[in-house]
C-alpha cells in the first residue's frame, strides 16, 4: 500500500472531478445543455469554487478565488452555475471522493464509528415551513437543517451523511439507513449518545453483523425498555438482558420482561406490522458505570464480555467525543455555519462541500507526525491553522505548496484530561448581508 502524500491526496481529489466532469450528465439538471459551453464556471470550476468557500460574503469569495486567476466574475453567473447542478452532483462527489481513500485503521480489529446529529442554522424562508422552528416564550421563530452523520472516529473523517428538515428530523431513523448503507469492509463499533436507544436500530446493527455501544438515559423511565428488569442494586454491574421482540399482545402479556410488544404503528423492520407470530431475538449487556464525578451511567452494548469487560467499554464510549469535536471544527474552521444563498438545495450543496473540505483536511494531517519532544506537552498539528494553508494548498497556489513545513510550524498541545462545563446559549444565525 503506497502510503498518502499530500500531493497524492490533491491528485485525486481533481481526478474524481474530471471523472465526474466525464460522467456530468449525472450530476447536472438538463444534460443536453449544461456545461456544454466553455466559459469560466465549467463544471470542475463550479464544484471547486463551492468547496472552498468560506464565510465571507459571495462577492469577496469570487474576488478571492477568481482575481489571482485574472478574470472578474459577477455573482449572477455564479448562481446560474450552481443551479445547474442536481441534487446527486455534491453527494456524489462526498462519496466518490470517499472511495478514494478506504477506511482501513482499526481497533482491537474493529471499525469504530460514532453517530450523531448536529443542527445548523440556516437563513429564514418564510415558504419552508419544514426548517421552521418556533420560539418558546414569544413569536417568531427560526430555521434549522439536521445533520446526521457516520463519522470514523479512528480516521477522523465523515464515512456518510443525511440531511433532514430540523422540523421533520427522525435521528434514530437516519442512524438505521447509515448502518445499512456502511460498506466498509471487516468488523464495525457504532457508537451512539443518548436518545438513540432503539431496539429497532440494535437489530439493524446485529444484521450486519456488527457491534453497538449506546449511552442510555434513565433505565427506570417509563419509555425506557429497562424499566421491568430486575437489576442488581450494586453501584456498577454488567448484566446480561435477553429480549424477544414481538407483535402478538399474548406473548407479552405472558413474560412481560422477556417479551418487548410492538404495536402496529410502532416501527421494527424485522416483524411485519401483521404478523402476530414472527419474533425476533436480542441479546446484549446492561453496564452501570460510575464516574470519577460520582455520577452514574448505563451502557447498552453486544460486544463480547471476555474482551470488552466495563472498564474497556468506558474508554471505547470516551471515543464518542472525537464526532463532537469534529462538528465543531466542522462548523467554525470550515464555515459550516456560514451560507451564501437562502435556497435550501444550495444550503445542501454547502453542506457536503464542508464535508468534503473536512475530509481533505483532515487525510492531509494525518499524513504528519509531529516530532517528538522532551516538553511538558506533546504536540499535534493545528485543525482550525490546518483548513486556512490546506484550502490554497488544494488551490495549486505556490506559496502554500510546502504544506508540511507550514502544516509543522503551527501546533498546537495536547490535553487529554481537560475539561469544561458545555456553556449553552442560543446559535445566532450570521446573515448573509452581514458578512466582511
Amino acid at each position: 500500500m503506497i502510503k498518502l502524500t499530500p500531493t497524492h491526496i490533491r491528485n485525486r481529489f481533481y481526478d474524481t472531478l474530471a471523472e465526474m466532469e466525464k460522467n456530468r450528465h449525472l450530476y447536472v439538471k438538463h444534460p443536453e445543455k449544461d456545461f456544454t459551453r466553455s466559459g469560466t464556471f465549467t463544471f470542475q470550476q463550479t464544484m471547486l469554487f463551492i468547496t472552498q468557500m468560506q464565510s465571507h460574503s459571495t462577492s469577496q469569495e469570487l474576488n478571492t478565488f477568481f482575481i489571482p486567476k485574472n478574470k472578474q466574475v459577477t455573482q449572477s453567473a455564479f448562481v446560474q452555475a450552481k443551479g445547474k447542478l442536481n441534487g446527486n452532483a455534491f453527494p456524489g462527489f462526498f462519496h466518490n471522493l470517499n472511495k478514494k481513500f478506504p477506511l482501513r485503521k482499526t481497533l482491537s480489529g474493529l471499525h469504530v464509528f460514532a453517530v450523531d446529529g448536529s443542527d445548523l442554522n440556516i437563513p429564514a424562508d418564510k415558504k419552508d415551513c419544514s426548517t421552521f422552528i418556533p420560539y418558546n416564550s414569544k413569536n417568531g421563530g427560526y430555521h434549522q437543517m439536521h445533520v446526521n452523520a457516520l463519522f470514523d472516529l479512528l480516521e477522523n473523517r465523515f464515512a456518510d451523511v443525511i440531511i433532514q428538515p430540523r422540523k421533520s428530523m427522525r435521528e434514530v431513523e437516519a442512524a438505521c439507513s447509515l448502518v445499512d448503507a456502511n460498506d466498509t469492509p471487516g468488523t464495525c463499533l457504532y457508537i451512539f449518545d443518548r436518545g438513540y436507544e432503539s431496539l429497532n436500530l440494535m437489530a439493524h446493527v446485529c444484521e450486519r453483523g456488527s457491534f453497538f455501544l449506546i449511552r442510555a438515559k434513565e433505565i427506570r423511565s417509563p419509555v425506557s425498555p429497562f424499566q421491568l428488569l430486575p437489576l442488581p442494586e450494586e453501584e456498577e454491574f454488567d448484566y446480561p438482558v435477553r429480549f424477544i421482540c414481538t407483535r402478538s399482545g399474548k406473548l407479552k402479556k405472558t413474560d412481560p420482561v422477556l417479551f418487548k410488544w410492538f404495536q402496529k404503528k410502532q416501527r421494527f423492520d424485522f416483524i411485519p406490522p401483521d404478523d402476530k407470530t414472527g419474533t425476533y431475538e436480542l441479546r446484549f449487556r446492561l453496564v452501570k458505570l460510575k464516574l470519577d464525578n460520582g455520577a452514574t451511567e448505563y451502557l447498552i452494548t453486544n460486544l463480547p464480555q471476555k474482551r470488552f469487560p466495563p472498564s474497556e467499554i468506558k474508554k471505547l464510549y470516551h471515543l464518542r467525543w472525537g464526532i463532537e469535536v469534529s462538528f465543531l471544527f466542522a462548523k467554525y474552521s470550515v464555515a459550516m455555519n456560514f451560507f451564501h444563498s437562502i435556497k435550501r438545495e444550495y444550503i445542501i450543496q454547502e453542506i457536503f462541500a464542508k464535508l468534503i473540505l473536512f475530509n481533505l483536511v483532515s487525510l492531509i494531517v494525518s499524513c504528519h507526525e509531529v516530532p517528538f519532544s522532551d516538553t511538558l506537552y506533546h504536540y499535534k498539528i493545528s485543525f482550525s491553522d490546518a483548513v486556512y494553508k490546506c484550502r490554497f494548498f488544494l488551490l495549486k497556489s505556490k506559496a502554500y505548496e510546502n504544506i508540511s513545513m507550514l502544516l509543522l510550524h503551527d501546533l498546537t498541545p495536547i490535553r487529554p484530561d481537560r475539561s469544561f462545563d458545555r456553556n449553552l446559549q442560543s446559535q445566532r444565525l450570521r446573515t448573509l448581508q452581514h458578512r466582511p
